[in-house]
């Protein structure tokens, strides 16, 4: 990516450029489940399609609760990809502050894991299932029409933690998020080559960062498994597996604290 944004192009097409120059690179993994870019940009697509067809387009924001995981970055990447702007939601959020975000936000259509849809909170949204690796159960059998999507619509939108009063979201534009991404590119020089540890909960902002600069750059992103209250002195990583330890660039991440 050049040092100043075109906004010719943005973050799925980016990452579809990818997976046409190098189908069978890694894109994203999480212990032994792998992902090429061919096959990140197929489910993504299939997504994305889906959801034009139930009216998905630019600025309307997709609910996404989902913890991280391979299905949760083909959800983002889907719904990016149908013009959409998605609306990250953690699933360990009570169920009153995910209706509150989803109504506030009033978002048509949630996209969560298969697994999780029957416990979540009923509301007007459309709920639409992923299996672990990102693999919808149908698949729409016709395609929808592309949308154009400008630099000014929304690629995502996050909301506070409202701790000094009610959740607000936050809008974050194409040429936002572009910019972000160029700019960390340039800075860690990222390359194909890179392997790059994601950590963050979807909910967060830094995930942002962990995912797309990567992406678009055709390099490797690791999804490492949150683990909670590890002991003092644990060694950071055991337990894990060794390719999650061979990412490049170390990134800043909001730290958890159990009240």
């Amino acid at each position: 990516m050049q040092n100043e944004c075109s906004f010719e192009q943005f973050v799925p097409q980016l990452v579809e450029r990818q997976a046409v120059a190098h189908p069978d690179a890694v894109a994203v993994a999480a212990g032994d489940c792998v992902l090429t870019y061919q096959e990140l940009n197929v489910r993504a697509g299939e997504l994305a399609n889906q959801l034009r067809l139930i009216g998905v387009g630019p600025d309307v924001p997709v609910g996404l609760c989902l913890k991280s995981s391979i299905a949760m970055v083909v959800g983002a990447l889907g719904i990016l990809k149908a013009g959409g702007a998605y609306l990250p939601l953690d699933p360990a959020y009570p169920a009153e502050r995910l209706s509150l975000i989803l109504n506030d936000a009033q978002a048509p259509v949630l996209v969560t894991a298969r697994c999780l849809a029957s416990s979540l909170p009923a509301g007007a949204w459309r709920v639409i299932g992923l299996d672990i690796d990102g693999r919808m159960t149908e698949r729409p059998s016709s395609p929808a029409p592309m949308t154009e999507v400008s630099p000014e619509n929304l690629a995502y939108v996050i909301y506070t933690s409202g701790s000094t009063g009610q959740p607000k979201g936050v809008q974050i534009a194409h040429k936002s998020l572009l910019n972000l991404v160029s700019w960390h590119q340039r800075t860690f020089a990222v390359t194909p080559a890179d392997r790059a540890s994601q950590l963050a909960g979807v909910g967060f902002d830094a995930a942002v960062w962990e995912l797309w600069p990567y992406l678009t750059a055709g390099a490797s992103v690791h999804l490492i498994a949150r683990v909670r209250d590890p002991p003092v002195n644990a060694d950071p990583g055991a337990g894990l597996p060794g390719r999650q330890l061979e990412a490049r660039h170390t990134l800043d991440c909001t730290a958890g604290v159990n009240a």
